[in-house]
């Protein structure tokens, strides 16, 4: 499907449209909830722990039950034909891994409980949570994209424990909003609802901060 894609966007936009759909597979690269879901979870944990280290390696612990496992799920599903790409860009594959994601996240909340963990780095996988609970359902009948929905809760959770400058990292946001658009694997709507579903659900942290 995608090299399909690559052809019809290289025959009509020329070298212009190969250039776009290269830079546009960076962002969906750079950018992909594999990559944000680990950033985001490290550094609430290092800035909400007083202990920056010990808060950053819990951070990690979340991440790998967050991103780590539900990644390991679908590189199996990709080996046995259960999913097409780790993008899992066919929407009728999504619903068994976003429930394995839950798994992964209850299982993961019980831990950092256990452990310790600050508060704000506990409540943001609960947050994750409601998040894929919201997209599961929102799959049933719609590709919403994950990739928008992960890059801005991240900002949004970011913003609760930096301030209003990391509103920056919005452009994000944007970058792989834009290259799932010209990827031809989103809609600007899919997109569009996808960042305000994720930025809505994780700013809810600043009620637990």
């Amino acid at each position: 499907m995608t090299e399909q894609v690559d052809v019809e966007a290289k025959t009509s936009d020329g070298e212009g449209g190969g250039l776009r759909l290269r830079l546009a597979r960076v962002f969906t690269e750079l950018l992909a909830p594999s990559v944000v879901g680990v950033v985001c979870p490290v550094a609430v944990g290092a800035l909400s722990d007083s202990n920056a280290w010990r808060g950053a390696v819990l951070g990690l612990l979340g991440a790998v039950f967050a991103i780590g496992l539900p990644y390991a799920y679908i590189a199996y599903l990709i080996r046995t034909g259960g999913a097409t790409d780790r993008h899992v860009s066919r929407r009728e594959d999504r619903p068994k891994v976003l429930i394995a994601v839950l798994l992964c996240l209850a299982v993961g909340i019980s831990v950092l409980v256990f452990l310790g963990a600050p508060p704000l780095l506990v409540w943001l996988l609960v947050g994750e949570v409601l998040l894929v609970l919201a997209c599961l359902v929102i799959s049933k009948f719609w590709k919403i994209s994950m990739h928008s929905a992960v890059a801005a809760g991240t900002v949004a959770a970011l913003v609760v424990v930096l301030g209003p400058w990391a509103l920056l990292a919005g452009l994000a946001v944007v970058l792989v909003s834009w290259g799932r658009i010209v990827l031809r694997d989103h809609t600007p709507a899919q997109v569009t609802v996808g960042a305000g579903l994720g930025a809505a659900v994780l700013s809810l942290l600043g009620f637990v901060s």
